[in-house]
């Protein structure tokens, strides 16, 4: 299709022509005889007048992010741009030889690539565009983010697994996170008993979620954290999205008193054992409050080294390995089966190193009833609780309490 006149030349063609249309109407009106006709010369040079069409150029393309800038975001869109004419080509493949898909406005003028990039990638684009017949070819280069700005994070709850309703949710970041109310907006938790929650960072690495209330028992729960192409300050970018689904099972608590030295087990509230136990010794103390079980083993080694206790030390004790293992804190409480030493003090004298020894039925039975993210409850043992992030013992915070860092309770 030749181009359209331009609006001067369009206005230069028709007052030409309305001069002529006078000069035709003067020349019949003044002149005699029949010399006075149409095919005159002033008519002839009317028709002679004619637009000119405007030379094609090549178009301009554009490209961004602008050849050589490094450290792009993989989620920021590649666009590619012609000023004019249309884009005839475009690609955009890494240096691993990936490209990347991306679509073509509707009068063919960008193209916008459609998913993210790869981090810690170089890419070229390559395009081509054509107006009229001539046509534009060029090249550009970029790169993503590097290794060493990437951030990742890991969550405490497995995708499909189950967990008692007291299950507390960790998110552990590989950088320090400055942008903390932006990272909390982030999560979303689904499900559960849909209840309020709350958030409190226990560092700037470590960040916690719980519900208001126990996890409605045998419920679903979805976390999900959105963090892919987030800047989370300090030039660190998320470089995932995560989601996980885990059920809940039935509402498991135990109940450990120092007092009548028993611990007392529930399932939906309905009491279901009871047996005798021996805690910590005086120089060992158990700690208080409400733990949730961590983790469990039908086996476990228990070594004096984690305690710093070496041969001569009055509380020096030989390695062993314990039977049906639940832990209660990181630093060294669990619950498991007595060593055969200790079966005639369960129920009258406290002889472990912290933690809660009992019959070899009673272990049995918590280890095979119980599971992670179910609560043991210690009283009577006139000792603090635990820091909360020596396990999961956030449950001793209150409420509204709970996202307020500088909060302090009995620990």
């Amino acid at each position: 299709m030749a181009p359209q006149p331009t609006r001067t030349s369009t206005w230069r063609s028709r007052a030409l022509t309305g001069l002529a249309g006078f000069s035709v109407l003067a020349l019949t009106a003044c002149g005699t005889g029949s010399g006075s006709g149409g095919d005159g010369p002033a008519a002839g040079g009317a028709s002679g007048a004619a637009a000119s069409d405007a030379p094609a150029t090549e178009p301009a393309v554009s490209v961004a992010p602008a050849a050589d800038t490094t450290m792009v975001n993989p989620v920021d869109p590649v666009t590619v741009t012609a000023d004019q004419g249309r884009l005839t080509d475009v690609s955009v493949v890494s240096d691993e030889g990936v490209e990347a898909s991306g679509d073509m406005s509707e009068d063919e003028t960008t193209w916008t690539s459609t998913k993210p990039l790869d981090f810690d990638a170089a890419y070229t684009v390559t395009y081509s565009a054509e107006n009229n017949g001539r046509t534009s070819e060029g090249t550009s280069a970029f790169s993503t983010v590097d290794a060493a700005h990437e951030m990742d994070v890991r969550m405490n709850v497995r995708d499909g697994g189950t967990y008692g309703v007291w299950q507390i949710v960790e998110f552990d970041f590989s950088e320090p996170i400055q942008n903390k109310d932006e990272i909390e907006q982030a999560v979303s938790v689904n499900g559960g008993g849909d209840q309020d929650g709350a958030f409190r960072w226990y560092s700037d690495t470590k960040l916690r979620y719980r519900p208001a209330e126990p996890w409605a028992p045998d419920s679903k729960v979805k976390v999900a954290i959105e963090l892919l192409g987030k800047d989370v300050g300090n030039g660190m970018i998320g470089n995932e999205n995560q989601t996980v689904n885990f059920t809940t099972g039935p509402e498991h608590r135990a109940y450990v008193d120092n007092n009548t030295k028993t611990l007392v087990a529930f399932e939906n509230g309905r009491k279901t054992g009871e047996w005798p136990v021996t805690l910590g010794n005086p120089d060992w103390p158990s700690t208080t409050g409400k733990k949730v079980i961590i983790e469990q083993a039908e086996s476990y080694e228990f070594k004096p080294s984690s305690l710093n206790l070496s041969p001569g030390d009055p509380h020096y004790y030989e390695p062993f390995n314990a039977s049906n293992v639940a832990r209660l804190t990181w630093s060294g409480e669990f619950i498991h089966q007595a060593l055969p030493s200790a079966m005639p003090v369960l129920g009258y004298a406290n002889i472990s190193h912290g933690c809660v020894g009992m019959p070899p039925e009673g272990a049995k039975y918590i280890f095979d009833t119980f599971r992670p993210g179910d609560m043991v409850e210690v009283v009577n043992t006139d000792y603090p609780q635990a820091d909360p992030d020596d396990g999961f013992g956030d449950w001793n915070i209150p409420f509204d309490k709970y996202s307020d860092e500088n909060w302090h309770g009995n620990w």
